[in-house]
């Protein structure tokens, strides 16, 4: 890819996004505030960056896009809870540096990008998925 121009586009969508991410749109950088559907920018994206500093729980975008078969960057902040693996299901980046480095790298190496999607997917399948949540729901609530 050396020496190749590519015509990258980074797309921030997000409800109310502060006014220094809003400082960064440009022709590259996409901000589209909030969106009623993440289905066509997940379906035309390469990757999902989520560069969560805080949360807990399941994180909707990142199960989201993996359950597109959309590979994922995130931080530590951004997997936990998730039974995510570095570098199985998802690249989990301490640092901005590795951040950085890591969406350059998925970006560029197919057989990378291409174990992330499906090992991404599966485990959203495997553990996320409507008929799995209702059989530990009725696990749960009726003991079957």
């Amino acid at each position: 890819m050396e020496g190749k121009s590519q015509n990258i586009k980074l797309y921030i969508v997000g409800n109310n996004p502060q006014q220094d991410i809003k400082a960064l749109s440009s022709e590259d950088i996409v901000i589209t505030g909030y969106v009623e559907d993440l289905t066509p920018y997940l379906l035309k994206a390469r990757i999902s960056v989520a560069p969560l500093r805080y949360g807990a729980g399941m994180k909707g975008k990142i199960g989201e896009a993996l359950s597109f078969g959309l590979p994922v960057v995130t931080t530590p902040i951004g997997a936990e809870g998730m039974n995510i693996v570095h570098g199985v299901h998802a690249l989990i980046a301490e640092t901005k540096d590795e951040f950085v480095d890591y969406v350059i790298r998925l970006y560029s190496d197919r057989a990378l990008w291409e174990n992330l999607s499906i090992n991404g997917k599966k485990l959203i399948e495997n553990r996320y998925s409507p008929a799995v949540v209702r059989d530990i729901l009725q696990k749960v609530f009726y003991g079957q």
